[in-house]
């Protein structure tokens, strides 16, 4: 895969690390919602072979009851250098149980009419948060998970109390669905409560928790991130707008439109 091939799919998991991060929270305070957001290039170097990017991601996070599901979809318009130009489509959905123990995903991306990455399968926790990853795709493969590790909404309650808490540093290993390298080491970054600018029809925007997300591979040694995301996350779990930074190119998103979703009848 080319230099810009590889950038697209980095760029995809990227996303899709944002949307297990900053879309699942406690089950007594996430909100189920459909939210969208234009996304830009922000900002990038010449190594990166990005000269133009734009497009739209979809979130939506629905209560089902026994657990949490989320959808989303990505779109992009990519550029280089030279004026080539492709363009990538990502779908990520999973399901994670209430109890923060059971998780299945199913990752695809597609560059132009070409798939580049597939990744499913499920994970299990024991109450130690030692427990197993199942791939199914892109082939039959069995991950431990070492005792600690946490699951996306695990993640994200505790993360939240900790900002409610006014706590500024947090730092876990979470197996997110993103890799079939096995979990990531997340280290947040969470400043003082602030107000955004309000969204189209919205009478008043709610406070939200600027917050720096910083993923490392979960055996590596080097000091460097792999990507760091920054998001504006609500305490309902909704993400206003987000950074994402892999150094030699940022990308940004705005939150153009949320749906707040009826509760499910359980």
């Amino acid at each position: 895969m080319d230099l810009l091939g590889r950038r697209i799919l980095l760029l995809a998991m990227a996303l899709v690390l944002t949307a297990s991060a900053a879309s699942q929270a406690s089950s007594s305070g996430l909100a189920s919602h459909r939210a969208i957001y234009h996304m830009s290039l922000k900002s990038a170097g010449h190594s990166s072979d990005i000269a133009e990017l734009s497009g739209q991601m979809l979130i939506e996070i629905v209560d089902v009851c026994d657990g949490w599901t989320l959808k989303q979809r990505i779109a992009l318009s990519i550029t280089n250098f030279a004026g080539g130009v492709v363009n990538s489509y990502t779908s990520f959905t999973s399901w994670e149980s209430k109890d923060g123990r059971r998780f299945r995903f199913e990752q695809k991306t597609r560059r132009d009419d070409m798939i580049v990455e597939e990744l499913g399968g499920k994970a299990s926790l024991e109450p130690n948060g030692g427990g197993v990853v199942v791939l199914s795709k892109p082939e039959a493969l069995n991950l431990e998970l070492a005792p600690g590790t946490l699951l996306p909404s695990q993640h994200m309650a505790l993360m939240i109390a900790s900002a409610e808490a006014g706590e500024i540093f947090f730092n876990r290993t979470v197996f997110d669905g993103t890799s079939k390298d096995g979990p990531n080491r997340v280290s947040a970054f969470i400043g003082a409560p602030t107000i955004p600018p309000r969204l189209a029809g919205e009478a008043a925007a709610p406070p939200v928790w600027p917050i720096r997300l910083a993923y490392y591979r979960a055996l590596s040694t080097t000091s460097e991130p792999d990507v760091e995301i920054g998001m504006m996350l609500q305490a309902n779990g909704v993400t206003r707008n987000l950074t994402l930074d892999y150094g030699s190119f940022a990308i940004a998103g705005r939150l153009d439109k949320l749906e707040l979703l009826p509760a499910t009848a359980c």
